[in-house]
């Protein structure tokens, strides 16, 4: 199974650094790049070609038009949105698909980083 790219987006410097380490730990993960703001956002995208960008739900620039705006220019990107204070995920992409999971635990988010998008 490759490497899938993740970048992680948002959320505070803390927040980042636990993450990836978590996914550091994983077999078929890696993390190419951590961004602060919604800005850089695009750019990263371009560069890096991630399988997964995972957004802090604290992300302020975070309404519907953004995220919808981003899943329709970045169709083969798929999108995690994480609320650490609820423990709640939405996992988004292709502007048909979207699934919440509430308080997932850390393996469970490792298994759906890895997993194939079609067998979602």
């Amino acid at each position: 199974m490759p490497r899938k790219r993740v970048i992680l987006a948002g959320g505070s410097r803390l927040l980042r650094e636990m993450l990836h380490q978590v996914i550091d730990k994983a077999d078929h993960l890696e993390v190419v790049r951590e961004i602060s703001t919604c800005e850089e956002l695009p750019l990263a995208i371009e560069q890096f070609g991630p399988e997964w960008v995972i957004i802090s739900l604290l992300f302020p620039q975070h309404t519907h038009g953004w995220t919808e705006a981003h899943i329709k220019h970045y169709p083969s990107v798929r999108f995690l949105f994480l609320a650490p204070e609820s423990g709640h995920i939405k996992v988004k992409w292709q502007a048909s698909f979207e699934e919440d999971i509430a308080n997932p635990s850390l393996r469970d988010l490792i298994h759906l980083l890895e997993k194939d998008p079609k067998h979602t």
